[in-house]
């Protein structure tokens, strides 16, 4: 079997297990009251751990360790994910992951201000039908929801970005690292950073129960503040350790092990059409649990359409023959 055959099962079983544990968080926030960051940091601990049992053990990575731009990785992945299980309160998986699609946006943005890489006319062009096909889903949206689930979506997508841009400016990180070495160095980041996590909502949540109840009740922020109960509650605690370990852990495996046969850009490549899989997958839940069914209008699905075609051009003009035609067509001008 050929690297890049070998890299398209394994990014195709990435994004399939991550259309199902975005359905699975969906399915806890939903289904059992799971508090989005109780959960979130439920779900990076048990992960931390399986890839820690998976990767390399003794690894020396002290290193990259007192560098900040690797807690900058495990704390924006882990806000990242926090925006995103918010988003599944208001709309579903499906929706979540066609909007998602705007980090390429925020991506080739960021690069034009940090490395000074900008944008040509098929980007700008492809840039603007991305945005105006997530403004129609947007549109389709409930009143009451639209603007909650745009701001979540949108910030882990932003968040995902900015740590992409803060990986290419800091590529030295990963370098010389083997599969099971990033394994265990991307488990010490997200055990580390969850704990921290918890650490601080815990005690921001004993502080604010000092605080007059008539402030509280007037803050939306303090009264969506998880309690240290909801972080050791029993479906926070198991619903983390099934999908963490059985789900989470097993596509970032996936993931690492594709884009170190091939390229991050290749695997981008399956990752656009990643909410195929994931509404396939909700359709499933739906028709077997209380998640509610998906439903999606002839004007969502141009949209979706739209959106993913625009962002897989993208991609692919960004892949080594995508950057010749582009040299041929600026040739011919």
């Amino acid at each position: 079997m050929t690297h890049l055959r070998k890299a398209s099962i394994l990014s195709v079983g990435t994004i399939f297990f991550w259309a199902i544990l975005n359905v699975s968080l969906r399915y806890m926030v939903i289904e059992y009251n799971c508090h989005p960051v109780a959960i979130a940091c439920s779900n990076a601990f048990f992960c931390a751990l399986a890839l820690l049992a998976i990767g390399k053990h003794h690894v020396g990575v002290k290193k990259i360790f007192k560098n900040f731009n690797t807690w900058f990785f495990g704390i924006t992945q882990l806000l990242k994910n926090i925006c995103m299980i918010y988003a599944f309160v208001y709309i579903s998986s499906t929706e979540a992951n066609l909007l998602t699609n705007i980090e390429i946006v925020f991506s080739v943005l960021l690069a034009w201000v940090f490395m000074k890489r900008k944008p040509n006319a098929l980007d700008i062009f492809a840039m603007i039908l991305i945005f105006c096909g997530c403004m129609i889903l947007v549109a389709g949206l409930p009143m009451k929801v639209m603007l909650l689930a745009t701001f979540w979506v949108f910030s882990a997508s932003f968040l995902t970005s900015l740590r992409t841009v803060a990986a290419e400016l800091h590529s030295e990180n990963k370098k010389g690292l083997s599969l099971k070495e990033r394994c265990s160095v991307t488990g010490w980041i997200l055990l580390i950073s969850a704990v921290v996590l918890v650490v601080f909502f815990v005690c921001l949540s004993v502080a604010a129960d000092f605080l007059p109840q008539d402030i509280i009740a007037k803050s939306t922020l303090l009264k969506e503040l998880p309690t240290p109960m909801q972080f050791i509650a029993l479906p926070n605690i198991l619903g983390g350790l099934i999908v963490g370990a059985g789900i989470y852990a097993i596509s970032m495996y996936f993931y690492f092990y594709a884009v170190s046969i091939s390229n991050s850009e290749y695997f981008m490549l399956f990752r656009s059409g990643q909410a195929v899989f994931t509404y396939g997958i909700e359709m499933l839940f739906a028709a077997f649990t209380a998640l509610p069914m998906v439903y999606l209008s002839a004007t969502d699905w141009f949209a979706a359409f739209t959106i993913i075609f625009c962002s897989l051009s993208m991609i692919m003009m960004r892949s080594s023959r995508g950057k010749a035609f582009s040299r041929l067509l600026n040739k011919n001008e």
